[in-house]
C-alpha cells in the first residue's frame, strides 16, 4: 500500500490535516502540465476509484494529484514558481477530502452489505466527483431485496463504529479474514471496521462509520451479466433527497395530488397519452387519404405541393397515399418543423428516383436516401427545402414520364 521510494503520503495515518508545511524535492511536469513533488504530503492521489485531493501549494491552486511508476507523488499546479528545497504550505480542500472520505467509507460498508445480507461480491468500484458505482456479482435486484441491504449498511453508519486502521506484512495479512486478497505484497494497509469489513485498502476514511451519515442507492443497471450500483453517502444523498422530494412534491401539488398517488396519476396519463396517439394516428391516415384523394385527381394527375408546416411523418404518408390514389409521381416539400423533401413514383412507372439522391442533397444541404421509388432527403433549413422542392418538382415528372 505504500511505496519504498517516493514521497512521504502521510494521509495513510491521518486523513484529517488539512494544512501542513512542506518541502519542494523536485519540479518537474506530469502528463506535459507543471507539477512539484514533495518530500511528505497529505493530498490524496487519484487511485483505487478514488478522486484526488484539490486545494493549494503556497499561492498556486493544485489542480490534479497524480502518482507515478516510482511512487512519486506529483501536485499538478497552474504554475510551478517555486524550487528545490523551497518549504510551501500546503492546504486541502476539506469539503472535497470529507466528500470522498464518506463515499469511500461508505463503500467499504455497502459492499460488505451485499455480500452478508446477498452473497454477492463486490467486483469493481469507483468514486466520481458526483457519483459513485459498485459493481457486483449479482443479476437481478428488486426495490425491496435492496431495501434489505440499504438497512444493513445503515445500521453499521449509525451504531458508529470506530474504523481501525492496522500495517502488516504479507505473513501478517494472514491474521486478517479480508474480504477480497489484496492486490500488492510487501507492506499493506489493512482498514476494518469492526465485525463487519475488513479490507486491504490505501484511500482516506472517516474515523468512525456514524460520519457517514446515510447510504443510498439510486440507481442500478445491468452491466457484464453483472449488476452496477449508484450509490450517495453523506452529504451527496441530502442534496439529492432535497431535489427529489421537492420535485415529487411540487409535482404532486401541481395535480393537486398526494405526493404517494403521483406515480399512479403518471400511469393513466401515460396511457391515456397512448391511447390518444394511435387516435391521432388513426384520423392522420383517414385525413391523408382524403387529401391524397383531392390531390390526385380524377383521372389521377402527378402531385407537387409545398407546405409551410407538416410533421415529417406526416408528409411522408401523404406521399404515400397520393401514390396509392394513382398518382404517377410526387414530390412534397416541407417547411417546418422540419424541413423535408420527399419524391416517389408509381411502382410500375419509369425513372430511378434513387439516381436524384446526389443532386437533392446537395440542394438541400442535408442527409437522405432511398429507393429507385420513393427518396427523401431532410434539408438545413425552409430555404434549401423549397430551392430543392422547386427543382425535383420540374425533374421527378421529366425523369418518369420521359418516353
Amino acid at each position: 500500500m505504500t511505496p519504498s521510494t517516493g514521497s512521504e503520503r502521510l494521509y495513510y495515518d491521518d486523513a484529517y490535516t488539512t494544512r501542513f508545511a512542506a518541502r519542494v524535492r523536485e519540479v518537474g511536469a506530469f502528463a506535459g502540465r507543471p507539477a512539484l513533488e514533495l518530500e511528505r504530503t497529505y493530498f490524496y492521489p487519484e487511485s483505487g476509484g478514488q478522486q484526488a485531493d484539490r486545494g493549494s501549494l503556497g499561492a498556486s491552486p493544485v489542480l490534479d494529484v497524480q502518482s507515478d511508476d516510482d511512487g512519486r507523488v506529483w501536485h499538478v499546479v497552474e504554475s510551478a514558481g517555486a524550487a528545490a528545497g523551497e518549504a510551501l504550505e500546503g492546504t486541502i480542500d476539506w469539503e472535497r477530502r470529507f466528500d470522498a472520505m464518506q463515499q469511500h467509507t461508505g463503500q467499504h460498508v455497502l459492499s460488505a452489505a451485499f455480500e452478508r445480507v446477498l452473497d454477492a461480491a463486490t467486483l469493481s468500484s469507483t468514486l466520481g466527483d458526483e457519483r459513485s458505482v459498485i459493481e457486483v456479482a449479482r443479476g437481478d435486484m428488486d426495490w425491496r431485496t435492496l431495501e434489505r441491504v440499504e438497512e444493513a449498511a445503515n445500521r453499521v453508519v449509525w451504531e458508529d463504529r470506530p474504523i481501525a486502521l492496522h500495517w502488516v506484512d504479507d505473513e501478517g495479512v494472514k491474521r486478517f479474514r479480508l474480504r477480497k486478497p489484496p492486490a500488492v505484497s510487501g507492506r499493506i494497509r489493512i482498514v476494518e471496521v469492526p465485525d463487519w469489513d475488513v479490507s486491504a485498502c490505501g484511500g482516506t476514511h472517516t474515523r468512525r462509520t456514524g460520519e457517514v451519515g446515510v447510504i443510498k442507492v439510486v440507481r442500478w443497471e445491468r452491466v457484464r451479466g453483472n449488476l452496477r450500483f449508484e450509490f450517495l453517502c453523506g452529504a451527496r444523498a441530502l442534496r439529492d433527497h432535497a431535489w427529489r422530494t421537492e420535485a415529487l412534491l411540487e409535482a404532486a401539488k401541481r395535480r393537486t395530488l398526494k405526493d404517494r398517488d403521483l406515480i399512479a396519476h403518471l400511469e393513466r396519463a401515460a396511457a391515456e397519452r397512448d391511447t390518444l396517439e394511435r387516435r391521432v394516428r388513426e384520423l392522420s391516415g383517414v385525413l391523408a387519404v382524403a387529401e391524397a384523394k383531392e390531390r390526385v385527381g380524377d383521372p389521377p394527375r402527378g402531385v407537387a405541393a409545398f407546405l409551410e408546416s407538416r410533421p415529417r411523418d406526416e408528409a411522408r404518408l401523404l406521399a404515400l397515399k397520393c401514390l396509392e390514389a394513382g398518382a404517377p409521381w410526387v414530390v412534397i416539400g416541407v417547411a417546418a418543423p422540419e424541413p423535408v423533401v420527399i419524391a416517389g413514383r408509381a411502382k410500375a412507372g419509369a425513372g430511378d428516383l434513387k439516381t436524384l439522391v446526389p443532386d437533392l442533397l446537395a440542394r438541400t444541404h442535408g442527409k437522405g436516401g432511398g429507393s429507385p421509388d420513393f427518396v427523401q432527403a431532410s434539408a438545413a433549413d425552409a430555404a434549401a427545402a423549397r430551392d430543392a422542392f422547386a427543382w425535383a418538382s420540374g425533374e421527378v415528372p421529366r425523369r418518369v414520364e420521359a418516353p
